[in-house]
């Protein structure tokens, strides 16, 4: 069986191949892929040598008989979703915090339907959508999920804890001691350069108002910020926030530095030591493979203008890269940038490396190198329980086509169907055949799917 299962991968990589390198030239059509497709049955739309057809078609043949005989039961799809199931909780809730609506699932991952049904309806409605927290004391309240698939069902039980009201006082604490200012930007307490965000309300419902030591430089309501003019120094100002919950009222102070506005010298000279290009994901100035980020705007205010060496290469706003043929060499240019601000004016250059493109084979092993599958939670090759992440496309541009060897536990799409309880965890193999243009790789990944509990 692996030598026959070799030669398909092999037959299967050198037809889709060809297929990519078809679909390359200038006049070809794009090839559709269906939706819902395993990787077999897209190869078999792409391939027209016969005995490859061929090769594929008994593949696809032999999945068919080894879904058939592992189907899933409706027994399995049932402890699956009871094993999945979870409460979906609001902000920071937890099943010993509950204090806002619930979101209860009603049907599970793998296809079964789930009802639920509250110890005290009272408190948590049977939806989760109405929860009443109780006056003066905690109460718990256990939910029942009945999960069903077909004349198959099981029950899943989650015990929560409502929390009872806050008092006055209590809300009014809470709050003082959660409250924070927002700032913009690079901002902070320390050094205040624009409007900050003051909170009307607590997270617990207080109401605040706030009240400022200098209301001409920061305004009471932090909308308003005037930092003072060159020469007059920083200015410290007090912000205090009146906390009030029913008949209950408590303050907390902040103490802010709105920083003096600059000259044009010290503008200039702080935008272009702050100045930076902006590289893609995987980029950086020894290694350009796309457009760049070049800041027209200094952090503060200084325009900012560039000039590119070799505009062919890259243009003079960054938006354009043409890398080099492959063979060509890398490209070495050197954007200069000149920053302004009411007639001061510095430069500061910056030496990129442009990169030259790679054969096809060169992508090929790149998006290799970097394959990876990903994994759902806590979960590893170790031990998978949940839907696994394969890449359909390498950052190169290279097509990536995945092949289960067991699909009734691990599908070619990559979702996973655990085996029952008692039984043992599976081993399968994902192989990944990575095609760009005429050049193609395959690379094989081991995986462990975990039994049900």
């Amino acid at each position: 069986m692996k030598k026959i299962h070799l030669a398909v991968v092999s037959v299967l990589a050198l037809s889709l191949a060809a297929a990519n390198t078809a679909m390359a030239k200038p006049h070809g059509k794009p090839i559709k892929q269906e939706k819902h497709k395993t990787g077999l049955e897209n190869a078999l739309d792409h391939v027209k040598n016969p005995k490859a057809r061929e090769a594929i078609k008994r593949a696809i043949e032999r999945q068919k008989q080894k879904r058939e005989e592992q189907a899933t039961t409706d027994e399995q799809i049932v402890a699956a979703d009871k094993a999945a199931l979870a409460i979906g909780f609001s902000g920071t809730d937890t099943a010993a915090a509950v204090t806002q609506a619930l979101n209860l699932p009603v049907a599970g991952k793998f296809g079964s339907v789930i009802t639920w049904t509250s110890s005290n309806a009272a408190v948590i409605s049977n939806d989760g959508k109405t929860v009443v927290r109780p006056a003066d004391a905690d109460v718990k309240v256990v939910l029942t999920a009945t999960i069903t698939k077909n004349a198959v069902t099981a029950t899943k039980t989650f015990e929560l804890t409502v929390k009872a009201q806050l008092t006055d006082a209590q809300i009014v604490a809470a709050d003082k001691a959660a409250l924070a200012i927002g700032f913009s930007g690079n901002d902070n307490a320390g050094f205040v350069t624009s409007p900050v965000t003051l909170p009307a309300k607590g997270t617990n419902g207080s109401a605040i108002a706030w009240v400022s030591s200098a209301p001409a430089i920061v305004s009471n309501d932090g909308k308003t910020v005037n930092r003072p003019t060159v020469g007059q120094g920083d200015a410290t100002v007090t912000l205090t926030a009146i906390l009030t919950s029913g008949s209950v009222t408590d303050s907390r102070t902040f103490t802010l530095i709105v920083k003096a506005q600059l000259s044009d010298a010290e503008k200039v000279a702080a935008d272009k030591a702050a100045l930076a290009i902006g590289y893609a994901q995987g980029d950086s100035a020894a290694n350009v493979t796309t457009k760049l980020t070049l800041p027209t705007v200094g952090a503060n205010g200084s325009a900012i203008a560039w000039v590119s060496s070799a505009p062919a290469i890259i243009s003079n706003d960054g938006k354009t890269v043409n890398r080099p043929a492959a063979g060509q060499g890398d490209a070495v240019v050197t954007l200069i940038a000149t920053i302004s601000s009411n007639g001061v004016t510095d430069v500061k250059p910056f030496t990129v490396t442009v990169k030259q493109q790679l054969t096809d084979a060169q992508k090929v092993a790149a998006d290799k190198a970097a394959l990876a599958i990903g994994f759902s939670g806590a979960d590893s090759a170790a031990g998978v329980t949940a839907k696994l992440t394969l890449p359909k496309v390498g950052a190169n541009g290279s097509t990536i086509v995945w092949y289960s060897s067991d699909a009734s536990i691990v599908k070619d799409d990559g979702t996973v169907i655990r085996p029952a309880a008692g039984t043992a965890e599976r081993t399968v193999t994902l192989t990944a055949i990575i095609v760009n243009g005429a050049a193609f790789d395959t690379k094989a990944f081991t995986v462990t799917v975990k039994q049900l509990p």
